[in-house]
């Protein structure tokens, strides 16, 4: 079988440092593992698009497309409907309120219309949160046929990587942020956790592996921090297993169709997760089996439970285990098998 990987945003070009260029790596070497031969696309300007992908269309090598959604990208949803080939839109944020939100770009209604259109148009639009899903939904009337993926992990995570050694220091209690800050991400919030965890007399540093403005984490003292650059995806597992604790303190106004990327990886390797009661986090995190689900942006309630799980190694050991658990299924792997089960379906009623 083969696959057109298409990604038309220049921002997510595997290798720039942000999760979201992770993301298409990680489905791209999941489609190849599962059999696949991917046809790897990444172009902005729709017309070389187009020159890539319609001859392979047009002489039968393509089984099913696969696409980044991108801002106003319609073009190779058209040539899949044009040549009868299947389309999965996997969509990851609601990027005309996104451009509007943090870019300042007021949408036009022919906008709206045009991103409605791409919907309906595809085979099956895949979201990575419910919230996210029920956008998509309203924007397409309720027709478009909707799936919630969640961000998912890589196997690396799940084979008991050996952390990183020299990362960190040995014996003392670690909690972890991994990949690019963002701003809703709360970062000063988690400074403040780990501030107040260190004042209490717990033994424990902060642990920075990623890209971002982390200036917030220069007010504790200078050795309860650890730094480490952004990485290789390949080395990222080794790092984040020096992790004991996560912390995802997004605040009441974060907004809610988010997957975090960070949440599955870190559960993977055992590191057990705080997380506000914000978007889908309460059902990938279950309180009290699998982490600890908190009020978003109560500091007292996130610093009780936090003391709590480092003063109780058995208490943190059993979060650990349903944590892997949890996410034993949350596999890039498993989310490409079902892309291709698409194909398949189409293939056996031609």
């Amino acid at each position: 079988m083969r696959v057109a990987y298409v990604n038309q945003d220049p921002g997510v070009r595997p290798g720039k440092p942000k999760g979201a260029a992770v993301h298409v790596l990680a489905m791209r070497s999941a489609l190849a593992r599962a059999g696949a031969e991917v046809l790897a696309i990444d172009e902005a300007d729709p017309d070389r698009l187009e020159s890539q992908l319609a001859p392979e269309l047009a002489r039968g090598a393509i089984d099913l497309i696969y696409e980044r959604y991108a801002l106003g990208a319609d073009r190779s949803v058209r040539l899949a409907r044009t040549y009868g080939v299947p389309h999965l839109l996997e969509v990851n944020a609601p990027l005309i309120l996104e451009a509007a939100r943090y870019r300042g770009r007021t949408a036009e209604r022919s906008d709206e219309l045009l991103e409605a259109e791409i919907f309906l148009a595809s085979d099956r639009v895949l979201c990575v949160s419910s919230a996210l899903a029920e956008y998509v939904r309203q924007r397409s009337g309720g027709d478009a046929t909707v799936v919630v993926e969640a961000n998912a992990v890589d196997p690396a995570f799940l084979a008991n990587p050996t952390p990183e050694p020299g990362f960190g220091t040995p014996g003392r209690l670690v909690l972890g942020f991994h990949g690019r800050l963002r701003p809703w991400h709360g970062f000063d919030r988690q400074v403040e956790l780990a501030s107040r965890l260190i004042e209490a007399g717990i033994d424990l540093e902060l642990a920075i592996v990623g890209e971002g403005d982390f200036d917030a984490a220069r007010t504790l003292p200078a050795d309860r921090v650890v730094r480490a650059p952004w990485c290789a995806p390949h080395e990222v597992p080794a790092y984040v297993a020096r992790f004991d604790l996560v912390a995802l303190t997004y605040g009441p106004d974060a907004p809610e169709w988010f997957s975090p990327l960070k949440l599955a990886e870190a559960m993977a390797v055992g590191a057990v997760p705080l997380v506000a009661d914000r978007g889908d986090l309460p059902q990938v995190v279950k309180d009290g089996e699998s982490g600890r689900v908190l009020p978003a942006g109560d500091a007292d309630a996130w610093f009780a439970a936090a003391l709590e799980l480092c003063c109780d190694a058995r208490e943190r050991a059993r979060l650990a285990a349903g944590c892997r658990h949890a996410v034993a299924g949350l596999t890039w792997d498993a989310q490409a098998e079902r892309a291709l089960d698409v194909a398949r379906d189409r293939s056996r009623t031609r």
